[in-house]
């Protein structure tokens, strides 16, 4: 009974206190907008006076003013021309384009045609110059490639819009609130309005009537959001008596224009939101079925995709990190697919960038991405993805004491038969693995996997170090830095073994290293011929090429049946191709 009410106690104070916070958090909220509005309703003639003489001043249409949006349009068209932000920050800093919408703004609602009408010349010939400067600019040679800076401005949607007007209203409140300074909104707002003038210039300069439209539009748009928010603040803060309003016909005479402007721009706006989300569906939706598909592609994920619906065609552009190059025919499976779910001729390109994941116990598919808190997540790996990799790491684990064979996992790959799955290991070696190796590599893998049913299939590729001297039998012999005596010896032994083994008909040593050990040279010679050497005639080459240079020899050859035969005689592969060579 103590324990449920000791509960019951706490489940009421933690009630309290979550009521306590939010009464607090809601008194917070409405102090913070009391003392906003009553700010705006408290300004001081003095202040309005100051205001409207500063608004007067920047709404001039002066050299100074055209200077400065000159070069705020220029540092804003290289700021989009290399996809840097921080200097697109650096145009706003100096744009002077603010100033002249509030201009209008009070213009409109204080009948003030003088103000209205040298504001309205500072802007729209400001809009004017700074397109014609960015145009120029487009001209040059170093604008030649399309950034996320520009492309992200050529596409405006209500949002943007919204954007705008909240930039207005922290212009407007930092301009009227005399504690506020106006830099920090003014480059908000400059953000509205700077760099879509200077996309639309770049996009005219190379012919992308569309793409200058739209950035247009953006400007156009962030001005009559601004416009209406601004002169809602004038109003609202007493910048205009009823006397200067004049009658709601006159009102409505003056603000007729930007209003209708505003509910076109909005409906416009608001379709090419609505059009940017169906798109983004129908991305996601492709992405998911490509991304379904390359799930049993080890390694391979699908980081963006891009497409074009021209009537019953679809163009499909899809950017995938992968370890290898993705196949045509898998392509055309995925096509296929990607024609019935979009009910359209799908064209697919896949764009594969050669990626690898790899954790210490060989390549991974694991992790994926972070979300945000910060951690990795994993998705569902496909049942052969994790084949694959298991596989790998009994492979790397047990080719481990296989270094000083010279063998080396280099990619692993799985193929389904009717009658189970086959892991198909391509290796690095200098020989190839006998049957015995192979079957315990597919034991240990077996085991591991829980399938007896798994089978492993081992392509070697020659692993053939070859430098200037030749063949690469010893390493020591041809980069390991042997002094000039021991250098001298051992040529001396290759070549006594060289003639050694030419006194055997139609053999050659075609490669031979010598280097020292303790008080023996280790020989390691290269013959090629019709048939391997027999071991009686291994020791009586190394005895005779003791006994004539005084070194203890040990002799060991590699015999390889690899010659060029002719009508009349036998030719080393070596000999033969530096022959042609020569020919040539």
């Amino acid at each position: 009974m103590d324990n449920c009410r000791q509960e019951s106690d706490a489940e009421n104070s933690e009630d309290r206190y979550r009521a306590g916070l939010a009464t607090g958090i809601s008194a917070w909220c409405k102090g913070c907008f009391s003392r906003t509005f009553m700010g705006l309703l408290s300004v001081d003639e003095c202040r309005k006076s100051e205001v409207r003489d500063d608004i007067a001043i920047g709404s001039t249409p002066k050299a100074t003013y055209y200077i400065l949006l000159s070069i705020s349009v220029l540092i804003a068209g290289f700021g989009v021309v290399t996809n840097s932000p921080a200097v697109v920050i650096g145009a706003m800093l100096v744009s002077p384009l603010m100033t002249p919408i509030f201009g209008i703004s009070l213009g409109l609602v204080r009948g003030d045609m003088p103000l209205l009408r040298k504001a309205f010349v500072a802007e729209f010939g400001g809009v004017l110059i700074a397109i014609g400067v960015a145009a120029i600019l487009g001209m040059f040679p170093f604008v030649h490639e399309v950034t996320p800076e520009m492309l992200s401005r050529t596409s405006p949607t209500l949002l943007d819009l919204l954007v705008a007007a909240l930039a207005g209203v922290a212009g407007c409140l930092a301009m009227i609130d005399a504690r506020i300074s106006p830099v920090l909104p003014g480059i908000a707002m400059a953000t509205a309005l700077t760099p879509p003038l200077a996309v639309s210039g770049l996009c005219l300069a190379v012919g992308a009537f569309e793409g200058a439209w739209g950035a247009f539009l953006l400007f156009f748009a962030n001005f009559l959001a601004i416009l209406a928010v601004s002169a809602s603040l004038f109003i609202v803060a007493g910048f205009v008596s009823r006397e200067e309003m004049g009658s709601g016909l006159s009102v409505l005479k003056r603000f007729l224009a930007p209003a209708i402007g505003l509910i076109l721009v909005t409906i416009l706006l608001t379709n090419a939101l609505v059009g940017i989300i169906a798109k983004n569906e129908t991305t996601k939706a492709i992405k998911g079925i490509l991304e379904n598909e390359l799930s049993s592609e080890r390694g391979a994920c699908v980081e963006n995709v891009i497409y074009d619906h021209k009537g019953s065609n679809v163009d499909i552009l899809a950017y995938v990190t992968t370890p290898r190059v993705l196949s045509p025919q898998k392509i055309k499976e995925m096509q296929s697919i990607l024609d019935k779910k979009l009910d359209a001729h799908a064209n697919l390109i896949m764009r594969c960038f050669i990626t690898k994941d790899v954790s210490s116990t060989g390549s991974t598919s694991g992790i994926v991405a972070r979300n945000l808190d910060g951690e990795f997540i994993s998705g569902e790996l496909h049942p052969n993805v994790k084949r694959i990799q298991i596989a790998e790491q009994v492979l790397r684990e047990m080719l481990e004491s296989y270094k000083r064979l010279y063998l080396d996992l280099d990619n692993l790959d799985l193929v389904q038969l009717p009658n189970g799955a086959v892991v198909v290991a391509s290796i690095q070696s200098s020989r190839t693995l006998t049957p015995h190796e192979v079957s315990r590599l597919e034991k240990a893998i077996q085991e591991r996997l829980g399938d007896e049913t798994v089978r492993l299939l081992i392509r070697s590729d020659d692993l053939t170090d070859v430098s200037s001297k030749g063949r690469v039998l010893y390493g020591k012999a041809h980069f390991g830095g042997l002094s000039k005596e021991d250098k001298a010896t051992g040529e001396i032994l290759e070549s006594r073994i060289k003639e050694e083994i030419r006194r055997i008909k139609n053999m050659f040593a075609p490669n031979v290293d010598a280097v020292p050990k303790d008080d023996t040279w280790l020989v390691r010679a290269e013959v090629v011929g019709p048939r391997v050497l027999r071991p009686a005639e291994v020791r009586l080459m190394e005895n005779r090429v003791g006994r004539s240079t005084g070194k203890k020899v040990d002799l060991h050859v590699w015999s390889r049946v690899e010659l060029v035969v002719t009508g009349t005689d036998y030719i080393p592969v070596e000999d033969f191709i530096k022959e042609q060579v020569g020919r040539n």
